[in-house]
This record gives C-alpha cells, sequence and structure tokens, in this order.
C-alpha cells in the first residue's frame, strides 16, 4: 500500500501544513466501490487512499500506521460499520469516521451519533457529485480535528507553565474574590490545597486590608502597576513581603471585571538589602563626620549673632553701635567665607572619595547608596550657598523699598499672580528685603501642591499696613502655623521662612501665617505704624 504522508505528525499529533494531502482509509465490502472511490478521491489530488474489504482487516491497517480520517460502509459480512466505529473510538480516539452507506435508516443514524461518528453521507448515484461532497467532508473533518488538538496542546502548555512557575500568577472577578491561583502559592503562604484559597477576598491575605483598596483605586487610574511593594500574611499569620504586579481586567463591555498578576515573595531580597546596610557603617561615619561639621558651622555662626546683638545692647551710641556692628559683621562674614571655603574643600575631597569608590562597586544596591552620599553633599553645598546670600543681613542700614519692586516678576505656564493696591507704598526695611517675597515665592512653588494663583494685596488695619501673600494650594495644617518660621523646620533647607521673619523683624515688621488647610495658605506680613509711606496720587488730592 502505497500511502502520502499524514498531515498529522506521527510524533507529535500537529498538523503538519505544508502540501502533504490527507491519508483516508476506506472500509467497503464491495471492491469495485472501493476502486471506483479510491481513484476518485486520489483524481482530486487532496487524498491518498488506501482500501480495506472488511472492518478487521481496517483495524490491522490502522493499527500499523494511522489514518487521517476513516470512510466506512455499514451494512458488511462480520463486523458492521457501528461496531466498527466503536472499535475506532476506543482504539483510536477522536480520529474523524465518516459512515458512508446506502442504508437510509433512521436508527442506523442515531447510533452512529451516539458513539461519535463524525459524519453521515447516504451514498447516492452521481459519482461526481458524491465525489466532490466527500472530499469535503474529510477536509473539513480533518480541518477540525487538527484545530481542536492545536487547541488543547496550547491549553496544556499554558497549564504546564502556570503549574510550574515560581511565581504567583492570580485572578479575581470583580469583586475581589479568588477565581484562580497557581500552585506556587501553596509553598509562599504554607497552604496545603488550593481549595483553602479559591473563593475567598484578596483581602483577607492582606496585613493591611485598607492599602489593598488605596492600591485597587490606584490600578483603576493607571490600568497597571508594576512591582508595587505589599505585606500579606500566611496561613500561620507570619508577615511576608512581596512585590505585586497587576493589571485591570475588562470584559466584553467594557466593563471593570477583576484583576489579575503576579506575586513575587521578595523576602530574601530584604535580607539582603539589611545586610548591606549594615556594611556600609563607614559610609555613614562619614556622612556623620560631615553632618558634624555642618552643625558646628551653625553653631558659630549662632554664637557670632548673639554676640552680634549684645554689642548693639550695650552701646549707648547709634553711632557707636553701627560701627561695632559694622566691624562685628565684617568678621563674620570673613569667618564665614574662610569655612565655607574650607567645607567646600572637604566636600570636593568627598565627591571624589565617592567616584573612586563607586568605579569600584558593582552591586546596584551599593550605588543607591552612593547616589544618597552624593545627594547629602549636594545640599550641604546648596545650605552654604545661601549662607553667602544672607551674609549680609543685618550689615546695612535699612532703606525706604517700594514694595512693587519687591515682588518677584516670573512667569510659569499654569500660574496666575495677581497684584492689587501695592502702587505708591514704600516701607522701611533691611535692603534683602526682597529676599522675604521670593522665599514666600519659592515656600509656594515647592509646598503648595497644585497652585494655580497668588494674590498679593495690601491695606491698611488700625494703623497698620497690612501686606497679604495668598495662594490656593493645600494650605498648611494647624500645628505647623508657626513651627514653619522655626530655624531648621521644614524639608529643604529649613531656613527660608526662618530668615524672613529675621529679615522683617529688623524693622519691627511682623509675619504670620492664617490661611486654611486644603484651602491655600495665607500670610499676613504686618508693619507697624512709622514703617510704611503711602505716596498719594493727584486724583487722591
Amino acid at each position: 500500500m502505497n500511502r502520502g504522508k499524514s498531515r498529522f505528525s506521527e510524533v507529535s499529533g500537529q498538523c503538519d501544513r505544508g502540501d502533504s494531502v490527507i491519508s483516508v482509509l476506506h472500509v467497503d465490502d464491495e471492491c469495485g466501490l472501493l476502486e471506483a472511490v479510491k481513484l476518485s478521491l486520489e483524481d482530486t489530488g487532496a487524498c491518498i487512499v488506501d482500501t480495506a474489504e472488511s472492518a478487521e482487516l481496517a483495524i490491522e491497517m490502522f493499527r500499523s500506521h494511522p489514518y487521517d480520517a476513516i470512510i466506512s460502509d455499514y451494512a458488511m459480512p462480520g463486523t458492521n460499520g457501528i461496531d466498527l466505529l466503536k472499535q475506532v473510538r476506543k482504539e483510536f480516539g477522536d480520529i474523524p469516521f465518516i459512515l458512508y452507506t446506502i442504508i437510509p435508516r433512521e436508527d442506523v443514524l442515531i447510533e452512529a451519533i451516539n458513539y461519535g461518528v463524525t459524519f453521515y453521507l447516504q451514498k447516492g448515484t452521481e459519482q461526481g457529485l458524491q465525489t466532490a461532497e466527500l472530499v469535503h467532508v474529510i477536509d473539513q473533518a480533518v480541518t477540525r480535528r487538527i484545530t481542536e488538538q492545536a487547541l488543547l496542546e496550547s491549553e496544556n502548555r499554558y497549564r504546564t507553565i502556570i503549574e510550574n512557575i515560581i511565581d504567583v500568577y492570580y485572578r479575581t472577578d470583580s469583586e475581589g474574590t479568588l477565581v484562580f491561583i497557581s500552585p506556587s502559592v501553596l509553598p509562599m503562604l504554607g497552604y496545603n490545597s488550593l481549595d483553602e484559597l479559591l473563593g475567598r477576598k484578596t483581602g483577607e491575605f492582606w496585613k493591611h486590608p485598607s492599602e489593598r483598596d488605596t492600591l485597587i483605586s490606584i490600578l483603576k487610574e493607571k490600568k497597571e502597576i508594576r512591582d508595587y511593594e505589599v505585606t500579606l500574611l500566611t496561613k500561620t499569620g507570619d508577615d511576608i513581603q512581596v512585590a505585586v504586579s497587576l493589571r485591570i481586567c475588562i470584559n466584553e463591555k467594557g466593563e471593570f471585571d477583576g484583576v489579575e498578576g503576579i506575586i513575587r515573595d521578595i523576602s530574601e531580597r530584604k535580607k539582603i538589602e539589611y545586610e548591606l546596610i549594615t556594611k556600609n557603617l563607614e559610609l555613614e561615619k562619614i556622612n556623620r563626620e560631615l553632618s558634624g561639621t555642618l552643625e558646628e558651622l551653625t553653631s558659630t555662626q549662632t554664637a557670632l549673632a548673639e554676640r552680634n546683638q549684645e554689642l548693639l545692647t550695650r552701646e549707648a551710641s547709634q553711632k557707636r553701635s553701627a560701627a561695632a556692628l559694622k566691624r562685628a559683621n565684617k568678621q563674620l562674614n570673613l569667618l564665614s567665607s574662610i569655612t565655607r571655603h574650607d567645607i567646600l574643600n572637604q566636600i570636593t575631597a568627598l565627591n571624589g572619595y565617592l567616584t573612586l569608590i563607586r568605579d569600584e562597586i558593582r552591586d546596584e544596591e551599593v550605588a543607591r547608596y552612593l547616589d544618597k552620599l552624593e545627594s547629602v553633599a549636594g545640599t550641604i553645598e546648596t545650605q552654604i550657598a545661601f549662607t553667602r546670600v544672607y551674609q549680609d543681613l543685618g550689615s546695612q542700614e535699612p532703606q525706604w523699598l517700594d514694595v512693587k519692586n519687591l515682588i518677584p516678576h516670573v512667569t510659569l505656564s499654569g500660574l496666575t499672580i495677581i497684584e492689587s493696591n501695592l502702587d505708591n507704598i514704600r516701607i522701611f526695611a533691611d535692603p534683602i528685603a526682597g529676599k522675604v517675597f521670593e522665599n514666600l515665592f519659592d515656600n509656594t512653588i515647592r509646598h503648595g501642591g497644585d497652585v494655580s494663583r497668588i494674590e498679593i494685596t495690601a491695606r491698611k488695619e488700625s494703623g497698620h499696613l497690612i501686606i497679604t501673600w495668598e495662594d490656593n494650594g493645600i494650605g498648611i495644617p494647624t500645628p505647623e502655623k508657626e513651627l514653619i518660621f522655626n530655624r531648621g523646620y521644614g524639608k529643604n533647607t529649613g531656613l527660608g521662612l526662618f530668615l524672613v521673619r529675621e529679615i522683617l523683624l529688623i524693622t519691627g515688621i511682623t509675619i504670620r501665617e492664617i490661611g486654611t488647610e486644603q484651602k491655600g495658605a495665607i500670610f499676613e506680613i504686618s508693619v507697624p505704624e512709622g514703617g510704611y509711606e503711602i505716596e498719594k496720587t493727584k486724583g487722591d488730592a
């Protein structure tokens, strides 16, 4: 028997989608019909046909070499077509089986269907039409089987991946109920069976369930989250640190249909991070020494400022006080300049050592701590530059300053600055009073959140001039309204608002914050009577 190559690989069972034809075994006790059908089908070029004159021979032939499809008559001596169908289903599974018979009995059709016949085709008299129909039926049956086998193998591969994945894959419904989770969760959380987990709310496994609600809110907005660190609980109630990567599932209606994601155990990574922190004590020591140098500088500046105030108090004569103050400030500036120079030299050396260390380090975590040290050094440089700007505070005589000229005129996208009733107003203040409004602007932009409006106004109240700086940001909490003016308080240098108050106090001007949290900050500057002038215009005369 000369058969063509089967469309199913004998090794893998998958369709060979080259130019191979379909291999068919035709079973019938009429030799003439077998030969006629064989010639007709092979003449189409779609099939290679082998023939068997009995069901018993057909089984033997199939055992030696499987076929893509079987065509069988019903009424044959010995074993009939239905019995052959039973034997084929028992031994060879879902191989396409076409019952091709002249018998039109309904009971035969029903029995064939009950035993899994693929197609039932009645023999006719027009051979050409029968051949075309047979080829169509055979191709349709074989193609469907190939598709079903490919789908089954795809599902098996997917199941194998999920069942053997090290990380945990899971899926929830829209209510947060677990509908699927991979077996790798069992050793991670200490459970014995997936039945203990499926059907439960995912919030039950969170140490802090409210954090899950927060995460879901973020997820619905961003659609996808990667490596979000959370703490879960094992079956015994122990903590386990994990990183989750999640994405939103949307159904065919475009509605939220749950969440699917990956859970990774990062307990070992956290342990390594702790060990790296321990091993970097030497770098932390350098940081502490640098911090000590900065504290020494601050202490020196404070002592000099106190000495300066003492000289002012003891001097009886304003002229002698001014001269003494000028000399003290000159000394202060000189000392500050020398100290700044020395510290900057130390910072330059520190940055050099950090660069040498970075060239020798390949570990990403250690590199991250080097980044932090470089950031600390940069902060110190910024603070030293800050002291250079304010070194002349109180060293010059107060002057009459135009308020409008003190307001910073900047343009930022999305920010509107409104000035009201500031024309022709002068205040008696330290020459660097412009820094007051620069710091208020910096404070608004840096800490005010999503600020879109700043309004600066002036009015007279009980003999004082009240200058108001108001924004529509997040405001300042009540407990912090006075703390923000303390030296060292805040997220940046901690000196900005402290120096604002000090600059104003030189001429008796005060400042306070009276805004409402979540509605915006309001800084109210109160200039005492005699400390301001309002020039009348011709229209006011």
